[in-house]
């Protein structure tokens, strides 16, 4: 009897073992599917602004490029980032906002200094404020 007690138990954890590899494997599909963007997304009662599609980002290890305009100059773009980043308050570049304005005025500076417009944009790897 003692034995019909533990095969009827290790049973019932066979099936709660094989309903949670169920589960997850769903959730993984769910999840694969959505990441995909196979799902179709839900109506919204609310006009969605559509941002420019961006394509696919890849990060590049560190280089050197032959910006003469730019490495002629390297002193004073240094000098005018560490200026603006020691004006800065951390309340003012905590937020998404206020590095998205810290970008624009990165770009904004930078371009004026070099008398044309050759800085595009600004992407921050790193972001510690001490």
């Amino acid at each position: 009897m003692a034995e019909e007690r533990t095969e009827a138990g290790r049973d019932g954890s066979r099936g709660a073992l094989a309903a949670f590899g169920a589960l997850a494997l769903v959730a993984s599909v769910a999840g694969a599917a959505w990441l995909l963007g196979l799902l179709p997304e839900r109506a919204t009662a609310e006009a969605r602004v559509e941002e420019p599609a961006v394509g696919a980002l890849l990060p590049l290890d560190t280089f050197i490029a032959n910006l003469d305009e730019f490495n002629a100059r390297v002193p004073q773009m240094r000098d005018l980032m560490l200026t603006l980043l020691t004006s800065k308050l951390f309340a003012e570049v905590r937020t998404p906002e206020g590095k998205a304005v810290l970008r624009d005025e990165i770009i904004k500076r930078m371009n004026r200094a070099l008398n044309m417009d050759l800085v595009k944009a600004v992407y921050f790897t790193e972001f510690i404020v001490q």
